[in-house]
């Protein structure tokens, strides 16, 4: 993996790892982006035979707004508030249009979230 990598042969995270996963003393799912899985999965074919490939495709604005319905009563209860339908389809279309930098459904999550921290601090900040 290249965590801790001490040059060739050395004990990186990768080496630690191999004869566990390889006598089924571990099993593990792993997240990573196509730049890292070639920087630091691929170069070590030993490693990398370990473990099945399953690439995930950033879900559509559609398939976020169905993903955050799903998520909607765990934040509705997280966080005191009632989050309405168009705040989903908004969250979704508006994090899907302007925060670039990330994907779905991670970006309409995050708003979602701080949206609905925002109102509960609001409404706990106000004077009865």
């Amino acid at each position: 993996m290249g965590a801790g990598a001490s040059g060739e042969g050395g004990m990186d995270a990768a080496n630690l790892l191999k004869p566990m996963l390889a006598r089924g003393q571990l099993h593990c799912i792993g997240a990573t982006t196509l730049a890292e899985y070639r920087k630091y999965i691929e170069k070590d074919a030993a490693f990398e035979r370990r473990f099945q490939q399953v690439l995930v495709k950033e879900p559509t604005v559609a398939e976020t707004i169905s993903i955050l319905r799903g998520l909607k009563e765990r934040y509705e209860v997280h966080h005191g508030v009632t989050i309405l339908d168009g705040a989903i389809v908004a969250a979704a279309t508006l994090a899907a249009r302007y925060i670039t930098s990330r994907r779905l459904p991670d970006s309409a999550v995050d708003l979602i979230d701080e949206a609905a921290a925002d109102v509960r601090v609001i409404r706990e900040s106000q004077p009865e």
